[in-house]
């Protein structure tokens, strides 16, 4: 099937937020951490259709994408593109980052 999208474009916020999961991860292992972040991208990059995943209820303006059960990922399509906004654990409050 063919993508219905020009490219995915990862916002500054969402390299950070990938940045912070890979050093807080480290702390544990290595090699897991970079699996994780690696399975992050990959579900980003997975992406065929731009409604393929769901209105997210705490920011309706984004769609998001859960990675397994530990990781949601919100993006917005804007002119044909696919901007990955933000990335954080599921554990976190997302109200409280969506605001900051």
């Amino acid at each position: 099937m063919a993508k219905n999208y020009a490219r995915i474009i990862w916002s500054s916020q969402a390299e950070k937020d990938l940045d912070s999961i890979l050093k807080h991860l480290l702390e544990f292992s290595a090699e897991k951490a970079y699996h994780q972040v690696n399975a992050i991208i990959d579900a980003v990059e997975q992406t065929v259709f731009t409604e393929q995943w769901q209105v997210d209820e705490y920011d309706p303006s984004c769609r998001r994408i859960i990675v397994k059960k530990r990781f949601r990922v919100y993006y917005k399509v804007v002119d044909e593109m696919v901007w990955v906004t933000r990335v954080y654990p599921t554990r976190k409050n997302p109200e409280g980052i969506l605001h900051d």
